[in-house]
């Protein structure tokens, strides 16, 4: 993603540096060259704020004391103007409080203490850049998305698609996005819909997903991967696959219409939630079919979401629906789901699934899931965690702050007992943000 990113916006390696000391100007200019990045260097900052009018950078550096204008006041002036561009300050003079407001203001992304140390910079640096790249994208992907939606407006006019026959599946298209469908889709009158436009659609719903929580994209995207292997397994036909597959990553985008802490809490255990708030999760499948009649593509594969929470013995919702009244589709979704959101042992989910059999699944269902997953290789995801929950081995996929917003451990540090040890002294000292990102 930041690889794409990167080579079409040229200033997502441009760092624009500002102090008045001539020394650190040559000393950050030569380093941060080495690292690959192009750097501009001014020694004040109304140049810098002349040089933001004419060009674009990924990330202002500055020093806080300068003639004329603090750090601070300079870096409140870039966010006004330009508030993708990320903000560092250098300083070794501001008390707490100053670090703090500052942080939590938004102000400043991270705080470079003086000396600082050569691997903490280039870390910092690259995280900052990183940001700058998440905004990048989500900004485009919002006038991408403006237009899709023109697009879909026009193709929820048109009649429901015949299947075209073109292959189904998940594909790797250009710069490793994933592809949701194959051939396009024909409508009334013989005109081909795009499958560009649907598949744009589908990315735009799976990334909203991963924003409103990244459990849910990281879920979606591993029960794709699985479903994809089980409708070759099962030799599925084009269209039941390119449904089940749709279906696949976009099961849970009616929780994005319930509040989120509600939703975080159902994720960590439903018996945490209360029956009020139960009662809205559960009609989460109904809302996601809801949200996909906007297009007559995805009719059928919202019909297999609206049946995913469904139980073979009858308990399931939100329509309590069971057996073989549940559609195939669901049945083998229903077992997809449960398995992609665990992540032990594979030989342990399949037997807590296994222990589930005429109760929440349909036996048959199982018996393909399991078929599938040896044959499956899992793409890397993200997923949220207490900070409790942090275990030797695990990799962070984000940086641990402490209170004041200064780098503990980086994101892909891989964790051992000694970070994880220091993580819990500093927490029960001063408490640090209970979730953390790892990759999965």
């Amino acid at each position: 993603m930041s690889a794409e990113i990167s080579h079409n916006d040229p200033s997502a390696r441009k760092i624009l540096i500002v102090d008045d000391e001539e020394v650190v100007l040559s000393t950050l200019r030569e380093l941060l060259q080495m690292e690959g990045y192009h750097v501009t260097a001014v020694n004040h900052p109304t140049k810098a704020l002349e040089l933001l009018q004419r060009d674009h950078f990924s990330v202002v550096l500055s020093d806080q004391e300068m003639p004329d204008m603090t750090g601070l006041v300079l870096l409140g002036k870039v966010k006004e103007l330009f508030p993708t561009t990320t903000r560092l300050l250098i300083t070794g003079r501001l008390g707490m409080s100053e670090i703090t407001d500052a942080a939590n203001s938004g102000l400043v992304y991270r705080f470079i203490s003086k000396p600082w140390l050569h691997s903490e910079l280039v870390l910092t640096l690259r995280n900052a850049v990183e940001r700058y790249e998440l905004l990048t994208e989500k900004a485009a992907l919002h006038a991408r998305n403006v237009a899709l939606n023109l697009k879909i407006s026009q193709m929820a006019n048109a009649a429901p698609a015949a299947d075209s026959g073109g292959e189904a599946g998940m594909v790797a298209g250009e710069g490793g996005e994933q592809t949701y469908g194959g051939g396009g889709e024909t409508q009334e009158g013989g005109a081909e819909v795009a499958p560009e436009g649907v598949d744009l659609a589908v990315q735009a719903f799976v990334k909203m997903l991963y924003t409103f929580h990244p459990n849910l994209g990281n879920t979606a995207m591993r029960s794709v991967a699985l479903c994809q292997t089980l409708g070759e397994t099962l030799e599925l036909n084009s269209k039941d696959l390119k449904d089940l597959l749709w279906a696949a990553a976009l099961f849970d985008i009616g929780l994005v219409q319930i509040n989120r802490d509600i939703v975080r809490r159902w994720i960590r255990g439903p018996e945490k939630c209360t029956d009020e708030e139960m009662v809205e999760i559960k009609r989460h499948p109904a809302k996601a079919e809801e949200m996909l009649q906007f297009c007559p593509i995805f009719k059928d594969a919202g019909e297999i979401i609206r049946m995913h929470h469904e139980n073979w013995d009858g308990s399931g919702y939100p329509d309590g629906m069971k057996g073989e009244m549940i559609n195939y589709l669901s049945r083998l979704l229903a077992v997809v789901i449960y398995f992609c959101n665990k992540h032990s042992a594979s030989v342990q989910v399949m037997v807590d699934i296994e222990s589930q059999a005429e109760k929440m699944f349909d036996p048959e269902a199982i018996q393909a899931v399991a078929k599938a997953v040896p044959l499956t290789t899992m793409p890397r995801g993200e997923r949220e965690i207490l900070l409790i929950e942090l275990k030797a081995g695990m990799v962070l996929a984000k940086d641990i702050l402490n209170a004041n917003n200064f780098l503990l451990l980086p994101k892909g540090r891989e964790l051992s007992d000694v970070h994880i040890n220091k993580i819990f002294s500093i927490n029960r000292v001063s408490p640090l943000e209970p979730y953390v990102l790892v990759y999965c």
